[in-house]
């Protein structure tokens, strides 16, 4: 049975990676909240990530990509070990762009998820059960003197992680299943005879899909086990079981001796400590229920009362759909300020687009631009083309109470007219109500680094304020897009052209890699709807995965534009052969079509594994067959074979080979062969792409030769073993 709920289990995963699992709203609009502030806290961040099972485990999941560890303390780097440190060591590793990137996609795949009372109502009790588990897990590890309490946590959290990877795979089957839940026994029973698995056979290989190390795979497979059957096992193991053991006794409102009896032997923990340890644990987690907002049911929760926990997470759905909505237009307002920039516009032309997309999302037409001057610590009034130019006469010291434009940069707040009189504005303020001709002027101050870049004045009538108030933390956020806008065009407006063109190509990188970045996710996105339509087709679905596997590695190629530092340090554990077989699939329908290429393939199965990096690896292979294919006549041959236990020195090595019954190169040519020249377009392998490769093999530690004639070209690349 085993054998067949680990095979289920990994076929169910195919439609229920990571990257799909649900998470509560209401920890969603938390983590965007704070996402979305000037200066995040990395802090703060970790505080909320280390509260929802599906949000962490995403974490977990792209720092184990990208830093080759999940779930497991990096002793090397790690800053101490403070509860959490690890986490946040984690996200500042990240970076806020990619946490900022995790919670969106996050955040629209929610939006889009079924949405229900009974769905919530499992997200809910998930989150409970296994942020509870993880404080109990955390605690008892303490008192065990486990190295590691951290990782207990984590532990923890992510021990029903399985269940959640159930409900995406099948929703309303799967809720339908744990309505049902009656004691462990049972409910595990339905999900044998339901799915031909358990969510904890589930969650164990989710988690070892994803690089976990077999002490935390074992600790998620086996935290349902009955006591005697762990007494001697890793004591990961035992803390995670003990610890939902006591959770789910507590959550029966039953006190079974058995289970205190199993913590004395297992762990030496008597009855009064666990019992301590629970109430802290308790008190911890309704503290977290009050600071994301979260209303458990209870079962003395009268009609009218449920009624109000069904309305209130239903605005949390609500307030989430307002938040993707919010994401999508300021994400049009970043290109279209982008492309202005990139235009080096002047600032009324700046204006005019500023202007527009105001009117675009807010509905206000009359708006004047301020800019802060810090030689003469003012802000100077900027006229758009249809504005008059004595506008630009208006300059406002930065000075408290002088108007609300100078008051609303100094306190870092918005400010409005509504709540003065008339008289008790400052004739200044007056001036700026009467250009606009509306009732009343809203302030926005655009601060970039805490910095004052200036300010952004809307002429409104009062219910317009009241409803833009309303939306007041989205238009804080569109001044602050603004405001680096305006800081990035000020930058490059300084002196030295070699500066100035170097600033002028970091940004055109920037901008080609959000342009690029957006159909790459709209892609994927398409990709896991096909992957649901192609449900029972096997084949399909791992061309589907393969493809996913490729825009993944193209979205890394492209984050390397922004690194210093090489990416090829990271290793781990890889199959070559498998790498060589799933790239020639993928381009027998793309490279090879057009052609009529014919590729054999030999590839030496004594290969074992071997620790390089995956993503270079794709990389070298996929510019040799590309740069073959452009100088293949049609219906040309290529070759490919693996070759184990090659010597070179007395060292093993792997053999990697390339060849075509191509025109070959000539020797001018193949003298400069590795070095940036310009192709010749199909008469040679010559090329950026084959600098390129040079470069990843030696950074992978091994060698490239190429040898040609008029018989054919063929490149030899050796790897160390």
């Amino acid at each position: 049975m085993s054998q067949s709920a680990t095979k289920s289990a990994q076929l169910l995963l195919q439609k229920a990676d990571i990257d799909k699992l649900p998470s509560l709203p209401h920890a969603l609009l938390q983590l965007l909240d704070i996402c979305h502030d000037e200066s995040p806290s990395f802090s703060e961040l970790a505080t909320v990530l280390r509260q929802d099972p599906g949000l962490y485990a995403r974490i977990c999941s792209v720092y184990h990509r990208d830093y080759g560890v999940l779930a497991q303390k990096d002793k090397a780097r790690s800053p101490g070990s403070q509860p959490g440190s690890q986490i946040e060591f984690q996200l500042k590793q990240l970076g806020i762009n990619t946490i900022k990137s995790i919670a969106v996609t996050a955040a629209v795949q929610q939006f889009f998820s079924p949405n229900n009372p009974e769905r919530t109502e499992f997200l809910k009790q998930h989150w409970q059960h296994s942020t509870y588990c993880a404080v109990v897990a955390q605690s008892i590890a303490k008192y065990c003197d486990y190295n590691d309490p951290d990782e207990a946590y984590s532990t923890g959290l992510l021990h029903d992680i399985g269940q959640l990877a159930m409900d995406t795979a099948y929703p309303e089957k799967y809720i339908s299943i744990f309505a049902q839940l009656d004691g462990d026994d049972y409910f595990h029973n339905l999900e044998q005879d339901t799915f031909d698995t358990t969510h904890q056979r589930v969650g164990a290989e989710l988690l070892k899909k994803h690089g976990v190390n077999s002490f935390i795979y074992d600790a998620v497979l086996y935290h349902h086990e009955p006591a005697a059957r762990i007494r001697d096992a890793h004591p990961l193991v035992k803390i995670i079981n003990l610890a939902n053991s006591l959770i789910s006794d507590l959550d029966n409102n039953t006190e079974n001796q058995q289970i205190f009896d199993d913590a004395k032997e297992l762990l030496g923990l008597d009855k009064n400590l666990l019992l301590e340890i629970l109430q802290d644990a308790k008190a911890r987690i309704k503290h977290s229920e009050r600071t994301l907002e979260i209303i458990m049911p209870t079962a003395d929760m009268s009609t009218d009362t449920g009624n109000q926990l069904i309305a209130s997470d239903e605005y949390k759905h609500l307030q989430l759909a307002e938040q993707v909505r919010n994401i999508a237009l300021l994400d049009g307002l970043h290109q279209q300020l982008s492309r202005n920039r990139s235009n080096n516009e002047n600032q009324q032309a700046l204006l005019a687009v500023i202007s527009q997309q105001i009117g675009i999302l807010f509905g206000v037409d009359n708006n004047i631009l301020f800019l802060y001057d810090a030689a003469d610590d003012r802000v100077h009034a900027v006229a758009a083309q249809n504005q008059p130019s004595q506008l630009t006469d208006i300059s406002i010291p930065l000075r408290s109470g002088r108007s609300l434009v100078s008051d609303s940069l100094l306190n870092k707040q918005a400010k409005h007219s509504f709540e003065r009189e008339l008289d008790q504005l400052s004739i200044v303020d007056r001036q700026l109500l009467s250009f606009t001709e509306q009732e009343g002027i809203i302030c926005l101050p655009m601060m970039m680094n805490n910095v004052a870049v200036g300010a952004l004045v809307m002429g409104v009538g009062g219910e317009q304020r009241e409803a833009l108030w309303k939306q007041l933390p989205l238009l804080m956020r569109f001044v602050n897009e603004v405001a680096h806008t305006i800081t990035a065009n000020s930058a490059s407006a300084k002196p030295s052209v070699q500066k100035n063109q170097m600033q002028q190509m970091e940004q055109k990188i920037h901008e080609v890699l959000h342009e690029v970045r957006n159909p790459l996710s709209i892609m994927n996105n398409y990709l896991g709807i096909l992957s649901y339509k192609l449900e029972k087709d096997k084949p399909a679905q791992e061309d589907v995965q393969t493809i996913k596997a490729e825009i993944e590695r193209i979205s890394l190629i492209l984050k390397r534009l922004t690194e210093t530092e090489s990416t090829t340090d990271a290793t781990s554990p890889v199959d070559i052969n498998a790498i060589i077989a799933d790239l020639t699939h993928v381009f027998q329908t793309s490279l090879f079509a057009s052609k009529n290429i014919q590729i054999s393939l030999d590839l030496d199965e004594r290969i074992e594994s071997l620790n390089s990096n995956t993503n270079a690896l794709k990389q070298i292979y996929t510019n040799l067959v590309k740069n073959a294919v452009e100088a293949l006549p049609a219906n040309g041959q290529l070759m490919v074979y693996t070759q184990d236990n090659v010597n070179v020195d007395g060292k093993e090595h792997i053999e990697v080979s390339v060849a075509d019954d191509g025109p070959g190169i000539d020797s001018k040519t193949l003298s400069g062969l590795f070095s940036p020249v310009e192709t010749t377009k199909g008469g040679d392998h010559a090329g950026l792409g084959l600098t390129i490769v040079k470069k990843l093999v030696n950074e992978l530690n091994g060698s490239i030769s190429c040898r040609s004639s008029d018989k054919g070209t063929s490149f030899h690349i050796l790897l160390p073993k």
